[in-house]
């Protein structure tokens, strides 16, 4: 596996993770304000990491059109 691979495996996963997290569609309890903001800025750190992951290794990626 390269860099680049394992990069879009977590950024997959990232995402996945972020739209399972707010899914408009569910029919849930009312969240904490101060827990869905620490929860917020975990995700954050999260992608925070990927972008260094991504420099640090030089991977190249491509935007979605």
């Amino acid at each position: 596996m390269t860099a680049t691979e394992k990069y879009l495996m977590m950024n997959n996963e990232f995402c996945r993770l972020r739209d399972a997290i707010f899914n408009p569609d569910v029919d849930e309890a009312e969240e904490n304000p101060r827990i869905q903001k620490s929860v917020e800025a975990a995700l954050g750190v999260l992608c925070q990491y990927l972008d260094y992951y991504k420099e640090l290794n030089g991977c190249k990626t491509r935007e979605k059109k």
